[in-house]
């Protein structure tokens, strides 16, 4: 080479013609040399589907995206939610009242579990109706149908954490139906409920259930789910063969992802609008004595719930346990009994007709359910007004607890702030939830607390009076020393264990508090004097006309003191009986009884008296207009007549 050939320089057009790529492009490559990134989105996006894209191929893809979501809400609320009976429901009301865009994320949360409940259904729907579970397809159709029970698993477990009244009625029933399995429904009973009855235990198993075990299946089948399809692949229309379609084939990408982003969007769209303009409600928090309150599931259980009421004694294990399992069975086991290769629905008429019977069932027994409630006047009344308790208090400012809640069960401290610091628009102090207190000491305050956590009101009843299930307990003074009462406790007799009764897990303080309520039980006290307001001296709301709840010796109907005397002049005064009736035991379906107010706080009922619910309003109730002191004096009348209605 000579000395000017190795000394020519570059040509500048050719330098000028060979352009250096984009930041952007330099990006992707330096990512997808370390990741492989650009082959894992070619191997994702360019699925081919025989016959192209279409709209009935949405429903998986909205799967996926419902998942995610229920995911980022639910691990929100998990931040603030606290899976103890203590403070299950106060730590729900904190989140829906007081944290920031809290009601909507558990509206969305609440929301979503129905619709993947609904899209999943739709999505076994059209797989059986195109018959795409032929074909070498037989473990994608069973993942799709696991999956399926596991999300109703979670909509299962998940009802019951809020913990209130509503919750803890439709966990009842669901562990009750459990129990009905021969051999092993009692065991796997006590294993769900984590004993006897429902508590503590119930719902820390609940909770580790809906956010570690179910997702963890969730995730294992979703991943084996979306293999299988790979595998398989897309089957294509009705009328193409599933082994060897044949059909003009289009790619995923990107008309598909077009159609099923938009079905995504309108579908989170949809669920974000309800969240906004159609909150889920809260209820009053469980109480396991109240017999009067009817349970009724969501929609996806109302079906069974109905069909329950066909099944009694003996016949039981048949209608909630055998028919039940079969029909699974044969849901599951589908590809093997349908091994044709025919895939059109009018040319497969006994197993496209026997899905459409079971579904149309379905169908019929929820909507019998409602029919048969809005036929019963009494059963539309007490739903009315369980209705009007629940959107009452999902409306009402948030209260943390003292010591007890209204029910009687364990309070919790307070989230934001020490109660005594909290104000009522008012200005007044916020009424004490302490209401059934009046006849325990403080040291026994505790002991009440985990008595009714751990469900023992439920055999015992409240203040431990005794029910047809468990014996009364307000003579344990006179019987039993508390070391021996610590000792039968822990180690319940033969007859004991007969009887249901469980050891007690509690130890150390726990164990002597609740020695120390149960001593306190039937020892006669002095209700505390009545309360008024620092600024006017008006008797204040938090007024206890329930104090003698709790006593174990009452023999006649309560006499009303002077401001509940005050509350009957005004009931009287502004009409109230004319609905309601005389003394407020219920005049019309439309305005029930009252008799269950107790259950509210007065702060509560405040509330449903300034401003009536849609509900309340469309049964002709007004907003009631009156001064503080007078509506202080109404609401201890209203308060009176529940505990005056209820005494023995």
């Amino acid at each position: 080479m000579t000395h000017a050939e190795g000394s020519r320089l570059p040509d500048p057009q050719a330098a000028r013609g060979r352009r250096r790529p984009s930041l952007r492009g330099r990006l992707w490559a330096w990512i997808d040399e370390r990741t492989g990134a650009d082959r894992i989105l070619r191997d994702t996006l360019d699925e081919p589907i025989p016959g192209g894209a279409r709209f009935a191929y949405v429903f998986g893809s909205a799967l996926l995206f419902i998942f995610v979501s229920q995911i980022v809400t639910g691990i929100c609320l998990a931040i603030y939610y606290v899976p103890a009976p203590m403070v299950a429901h106060v730590s729900v009301a904190y989140i829906v009242k007081e944290v920031a865009a809290g009601s909507f994320l558990r509206s969305l949360h609440s929301y979503g579990s129905s619709a993947m409940v609904v899209v999943l259904l739709l999505h076994l729907l059209q797989t059986l109706l195109y018959g795409s579970y032929k074909g070498k397809r037989e473990f994608l159709w069973m993942s799709g149908c696991a999956l399926l029970l596991l999300v109703l698993g979670m909509a299962f477990t998940g009802y019951l954490l809020p913990w209130d009244q509503k919750a803890y009625s439709a966990g009842s029933v669901g562990t009750d139906i459990l129990g009905q399995v021969p051999l092993i429904g009692e065991s796997l009973r006590r294993l769900l409920r984590g004993g006897a009855t429902m508590g503590a235990l119930t719902i820390s198993r609940f909770y580790v259930l809906h956010v570690l075990i179910i997702p963890g299946f969730i995730f294992a089948l979703i991943a084996t789910h979306i293999a299988l399809f790979r595998k398989a692949g897309a089957a294509g229309p009705a009328n193409v063969d599933p082994v060897t379609p044949r059909a003009p084939a289009e790619m995923f990408y990107p008309k598909q992802v077009l159609i099923d982003m938009t079905f995504v969007l309108l579908v989170m769209g949809v669920l974000g609008m309800l969240a906004h303009f159609l909150p889920v409600t809260l209820g009053l928090e469980a109480n396991p004595t109240d017999s009067q309150f009817l349970p009724r599931p969501e929609w996806y259980f109302l079906p069974m719930f109905q069909w329950l009421k066909y099944w009694e004694g003996s016949h039981v294990v048949i209608g909630i346990v055998m028919i039940p399992a079969i029909l699974i069975a044969l849901v599951f086991l589908l590809p093997f009994l349908d091994r044709g290769l025919e895939r059109r629905p009018w040319r497969r008429p006994i197993p496209v007709g026997g899905v459409l019977i079971v579904v149309g069932g379905l169908v019929w027994l929820g909507m019998t359910s409602h029919l048969e409630d809005s036929r019963d006047a009494a059963v539309a009344a007490q739903l009315a007004q369980q209705s009007l308790q629940e959107n009452a208090y999902s409306r009402a400012a948030f209260q943390p607890y003292s010591a007890l809640s209204p029910s009687g069960a364990a309070g919790a401290l307070p989230l934001d702030a020490p109660a005594a610091q909290g104000k009522t628009a008012e200005g007044t102090a916020p009424p004490s939830r302490s209401t059934f207190a009046a006849n325990s000491s403080a040291k026994a305050m505790p002991g009440e607390a985990i008595y009714q956590a751990e469900g023992c009101a439920a055999c015992h009843g409240v203040g431990g009076t005794g029910t047809s299930k468990g014996p009364d307990l307000t003579q344990l003074t006179q019987i039993m020393s508390p070391a021996a009462l610590t000792n039968v406790l822990q180690h319940p007799t033969d007859r004991m264990h007969a009887g249901g009764m469980p050891p007690v897990r509690a130890t150390g303080m726990d164990l002597s508090g609740l020695v120390a309520y149960l001593q306190s039980l039937g020892t006669p006290t002095t209700a505390p004097p009545l309360a008024t307001t620092a600024a006017t001296g008006a008797p204040s709301s938090s007024v206890a006309p329930m104090a003698s709840h709790q006593a174990t010796q009452v023999t006649s109907q309560p006499a009303m003191n002077d401001i509940e005397a005050q509350g009957k002049v005004i009931f009287d005064a502004h009409g109230c009986a004319k609905c309601h009736g005389t003394g407020g035991v219920g005049g019309t379906a439309a305005a029930p009884g009252l008799t269950s107010a107790v259950r509210a706080a007065p702060a509560l009922l405040t509330t449903m008296l300034r401003h009536p619910t849609t509900l309340m309003q469309r049964g002709g109730m007004p907003p009631v207009s009156l001064s503080d002191v007078e509506m202080q004096a109404l609401v201890a009348y209203v308060t009176y007549i529940s505990v005056s209605k209820r005494s023995p």
